[in-house]
């Protein structure tokens, strides 16, 4: 079972990555592949910029729109305050010719009067006096207070001497004194107030115009500065958006990349352990691959497995599992050279990149610190833990050219390595590959053998060494192979234990067996053996339950038998186990007595109702006198247990005569019976 998980390779700040320590490997540079596509936060800033040139073109043609709008209607305005004051200077213009016209008129009309002594001048000049008030009336409006008063002060007095002396020459004509009024209008006097007048006329209209003119002047200038107005705050606005979004965006682009490098980091590694998964080793490897290719040197894929992982998971639980595997973590960094890629390939798999440039042996070496650095005992806070590691290698160029073949490769010698002994290194071999081919078809032919019903129930009886009487049978399998006939445990029974399919196999014997106990004398018990796979699997004992419950076999009528190798991967669970079955009321035996280094402790830890000497002791018991006195010694002490003995592999007279003399009551073996179907067993025993 493999998960992914896994080289130390992280993002940078400047996209680079890091693989397993210091070392940096370039993707470019390293195996001259083409860059990489472009981060995909730059390409979402970018997009971001254009939208942002966009937005801001458009709020810019909005905001231009508005000014436009304003400046058109304050040019509209001042269009017509222009068109106004140019009509007012027009106006002022025509009048100062008025002023002047008037004026001159009612000095006329007096001089006419005086040469000619007509009363019509007379009434001339009084009808002309309201159009010179008129007019001058007209001027003051187009001109501002301040002038208005300042042309009143000036022209007043004259204005009203003038009057004054023109109304005497009028009266001296009325009475006929001629001479009197021409003297009145040729004075010095009459000369010099008229002058004073004129010219406070001439000025007074010509400051008319003159602020009419200015007016227009001031209102021209408006428009120019409005214009320039509105072009200034069309690009101080484009201005100011553009600086505010473009630090809007600088922070989240930061903050983005930051995001992305954090999630770049997570992608390619093993979130337990902080190693690279599986999907950066391919990465690291494929620039391994490229630079021993440019360079023409060696390459070497370790793959590493745990040994005795699963006990402690299944044993301490997976809290302590997990803290196992960042500790081998650890240790492969340590062990390592600074820039070697390393991997979490799997569950408990480690792969390991070596280059070999100058030293063919590297491989080896590398393989053999790591098995030694993760054989040493780990203290997970105060619980000693003692795994270990087995080491498969593929080689390039030699083994294969690609990652994929080369870590395929490297599984396969690991396959060897992990059938030898804990520790073990092996190099690939092309053996290999026919081998697991071969392994991987008869585990699908055992897979579909048990779904046809293939595996066929055999049964060896255990007797009574005094009587002969047949107490039990055991539980034995042959495979009836469609090509091949009848085959016995040895072709399969190891593959159905490391494959999983030891389980399944054995319920479907069992379900058979209970259907062929229905038909045995109601004495006979059944014996079937558990391997140490299936210890483990919490569903044990409640499928065990299942199958005779299903058939109506009692539980008492059910014999398991469990080996030393069962126990010694997790006593906890193996104990939990015994207790279970004997709470339920099937019997357990403890099978294969005396070949471990622990059988003693065993006895001692767990509760068996039964004990089989292992056949051999039986088989060398008169040519050993060693075996005769351990079996000697296993009878006594299951007497002083209060439990019972049975022999396997009882093949003579002899032999049983002797076991029977040491106090021995039950056994198998050929000297009895070989292993039967059940038809044939009944024939020959019921």
């Amino acid at each position: 079972m493999r998960k992914d998980c896994g080289p130390e390779i992280f993002v940078t700040e400047d996209r680079s990555l890091l693989v397993s320590g210091p070392s940096r490997l370039d993707p470019v540079a390293e195996s001259g592949t083409p860059p990489p596509q472009a981060s995909i936060v730059e390409r979402s800033i970018e997009q971001a910029r254009h939208s942002v040139a966009l937005a801001l073109s458009g709020a810019a043609l909005a905001g231009s729109v508005l000014i436009i709008g304003g400046v058109v209607a304050e040019r509209l305005w001042l269009s017509q305050a222009r068109d106004a004051a140019v009509q007012r200077h027009t106006a002022a213009q025509q009048l100062a010719g008025e002023a002047k016209l008037a004026d001159y008129r009612l000095t006329a009309a007096a001089q006419m009067a005086v040469a000619t002594g007509a009363t019509r001048w007379v009434e001339e000049y009084d009808a002309r006096r309201p159009e010179l008030q008129r007019v001058l009336q007209q001027a003051r409006s187009l001109v501002d207070p301040e002038t208005a008063q300042r042309f009143d002060a000036r022209s007043g007095a004259a204005y009203e001497e003038l009057e004054s002396m023109r109304e005497s020459a009028f009266e001296a004509l009325t009475v006929g004194s001629a001479e009197v009024a021409r003297s009145i209008f040729d004075g010095e006097r009459y000369r010099a107030n008229t002058r004073r007048l004129s010219m406070a006329i001439d000025e007074f209209t010509a400051a008319a115009v003159q602020a009419t003119r200015a007016e227009t002047e001031a209102l021209q200038r408006r428009t120019l500065y409005v214009s320039a107005a509105a072009l200034i705050a069309v690009l101080a606005l484009e201005f100011g958006l553009w600086k505010f979004l473009a630090q809007r965006l600088g922070r989240s682009r930061t903050l983005f990349l930051d995001a992305e490098n954090r999630i770049q980091r997570l992608a390619s590694s093993d979130l337990l352990t902080g190693l690279a998964n599986r999907s950066a080793l391919r990465d690291a490897m494929s620039v391994a691959l490229a630079r021993a290719r440019r360079e023409q040197h060696g390459l070497a894929v370790l793959m590493v497995d745990l040994d005795r992982f699963k006990p402690v998971n299944d044993r301490h639980g997976h809290m302590v599992g997990d803290r196992v595997l960042k500790e081998v973590a650890q240790r492969l960094a340590r062990t390592l050279r600074a820039g070697e890629p390393h991997a979490r390939y799997g569950g408990d798999e480690f792969v390991v990149v070596v280059e070999e440039r100058d030293d063919a042996a590297a491989a080896r070496v590398v393989a053999e610190r790591i098995v030694a650095s993760l054989g040493e005992p780990m203290l997970i806070d105060t619980l000693p833990i003692s795994i270990g590691a087995s080491v498969g290698v593929a080689r390039f160029p030699d083994d294969a050219d690609s990652d994929d073949a080369l870590l395929r490769m490297a599984d396969s010698a690991l396959y060897r390595a992990k059938a030898g002994s804990s520790g073990s290194v092996c190099f690939y071999d092309p053996s290999l590959d026919e081998q697991v081919a071969e392994r991987a078809t008869l585990e699908h032919a055992v897979r579909e053998g048990i779904a046809r019903g293939e595996f066929l129930p055999y049964y060896q009886p255990i007797v009574d060494l005094a009587s002969r009487a047949v107490q039990a049978v055991e539980l034995l399998c042959r495979w009836n192979h469609p090509q091949r006939g009848l085959l016995a445990p040895a072709h399969f029974i190891a593959l159905a234990e490391n494959s999983g399919l030891i389980g399944p196999m054995s319920m479907s014997l069992l379900r058979q067996a209970c259907v062929d106990l229905a038909a045995f004398p109601v004495h006979w018990r059944l014996s079937m053996n558990i391997a140490p796979q299936q210890i483990l699997d919490p569903a044990l004992v409640p499928q065990l339950l299942a199958v005779l419950s299903e058939s109506g076999v009692a539980p008492s009528r059910l014999d398991v038998e469990l080996t030393e190798t069962a126990l010694v991967g997790d006593t906890v669970r193996a104990r939990a186990v015994i207790q279970a079955l004997q709470a339920a009321g099937i019997t357990v035996t403890l099978d294969d007595f005396g070949t471990g280094y622990s059988s003693l402790a065993y006895l001692a830890e767990m509760s068996f109702d039964k004990i089989k000497i292992d056949r051999s002791f039986v088989r060398t018991l008169h040519e050993r006198p060693q075996s005769a006195k351990i079996v000697d010694a296993v009878i006594g002490l299951s007497r002083s247990l209060g439990v019972q003995t049975v022999a396997e592999g009882v093949e003579t007279e002899r032999d049983a005569r002797v076991l029977l003399q040491l106090g021995c009551a039950l056994a198998q073996g050929y000297l009895f019976s070989r292993p039967l179907p059940a038809d044939q067993l009944m024939k020959a025993f019921a």
